[in-house]
């Protein structure tokens, strides 16, 4: 855990919501925290899940299997530092927590032609009868690693290091500027 608070300073220009485009909005999901959690790999996401509910309720979140033994726990609530040490010292010893939440960035993106605008970056299939509402995967936007999850009908959360936040921002812009 760190020992010092930061400060959580948005990547994005400062006119991102501006975004221009007719069918697809484009806009960075700034208050919440993002939690890696490391862990048996022979645990079910279920039962994670379950024991993440019973140690932090009020927490709330939503986890994201992002390979064997890995998860993001996502949630839009802060996170004191004092309460990631509670939930830390109450998890079973074959699973660590590791607070991301100042070195990963997500955005929404979503409208009419969303899957379009992902498809012209992505390889994998967003179909809605292939990636359902709540699917995440691993995958790469052009060059930049990135965490897809569906969280609604015509709404996905893309989630990548802050790094390539701008990049991320500029590369969805120009595969959207088709439909403006």
């Amino acid at each position: 855990m760190r020992d010092f608070p930061l400060n959580n300073v948005s990547p994005f220009p400062a006119k991102r919501d501006a975004n221009g485009h007719a069918a697809v909005h484009i806009a960075p999901i700034g208050a919440g925290f993002v939690f890696h959690v490391l862990g048996n790999a022979q645990a079910g996401e279920a039962s994670l899940k379950k024991l993440i509910h019973d140690i932090a309720p009020d927490v709330g979140g939503d986890l994201r299997s992002s390979s064997p033994g890995q998860w993001f726990w996502i949630g839009a609530c802060e996170v004191s530092q004092d309460r990631q040490g509670e939930i830390l010292a109450k998890l079973p010893g074959d699973f660590a927590i590791s607070d991301q939440t100042h070195g990963r960035v997500r955005l929404s993106v979503s409208g009419g032609k969303v899957r379009d605008v992902l498809a012209k970056g992505t390889m994998i299939d967003l179909g809605p009868d292939v990636f359902a509402v709540g699917t995440s995967a691993m995958t790469q936007i052009g060059h930049i690693g990135a965490m897809i999850t569906r969280t609604d009908e015509d709404c996905f959360e893309i989630m990548v290091l802050r790094s390539f936040a701008v990049s991320l921002w500029d590369e969805l812009h120009h595969m959207a500027a088709e439909f403006e």
